[in-house]
């Protein structure tokens, strides 16, 4: 996985000795390659420059620590990303005509639903000296609850699998040596 997440940083100044190979591969010029079509291969991008590689190397660095990278073999790794980007459409959604202030707002409101969950939307409330019911209070605190124990649920479900599939791979090799 390391070199996968590397090979996408180099693929963009022109550098494919880290792209998968053969006609398979989801780079065009190691498909070119592989075919012998490399005489005629043009880029259909442009290189980034090289103060844009600088700026974004640590960026890679960061996501190839191996620690980061263990957490994925465990299959217990969900795009933040993707589920961050959910949340900013559910406010702002991309169909409806919105313009920048609506979408940074909806970004900033995300962000802090996303790191502090719906306390977060509290805490924006009161700097608004918007005032909060008692339910209202309870209510978040358990949709925030909710989802921290659903999280955990799954995270453990998939451990659970993993370790009994470890103990069946175990069993097997036992199996074929006696």
């Amino acid at each position: 996985m390391y070199g996968a997440v590397w090979a996408t940083y180099f693929q963009y100044s022109y550098d494919h000795n880290k792209c998968p190979i053969g006609i398979e591969s989801w780079c065009t010029w190691q498909r070119a390659s592989a075919n012998g079509e490399l005489r005629d291969y043009k880029h259909d991008y442009k290189a980034l420059p090289q103060d844009v590689l600088d700026a974004i190397n640590p960026i890679y660095v960061d996501l190839t620590r191996s620690e980061l990278l263990e957490r994925c073999f465990g299959r217990v790794n969900q795009n933040n990303n993707e589920s961050y980007n959910q949340l900013i459409w559910k406010i702002s959604p991309k169909i409806l005509p919105s313009g920048f202030a609506t979408v940074e707002l909806a970004a900033h409101i995300s962000a802090c639903r996303f790191n502090e969950g719906y306390w977060g939307i509290l805490q924006i409330y009161a700097a608004m000296v918007i005032k909060c019911e008692l339910n209202i209070h309870l209510y978040l605190t358990t949709e925030d609850s909710t989802r921290v124990k659903t999280a955990d649920h799954r995270a453990q479900e998939t451990t659970r699998e993993e370790r009994m599939l470890r103990r069946q791979r175990q069993l097997d090799i036992l199996e074929a040596y006696t």
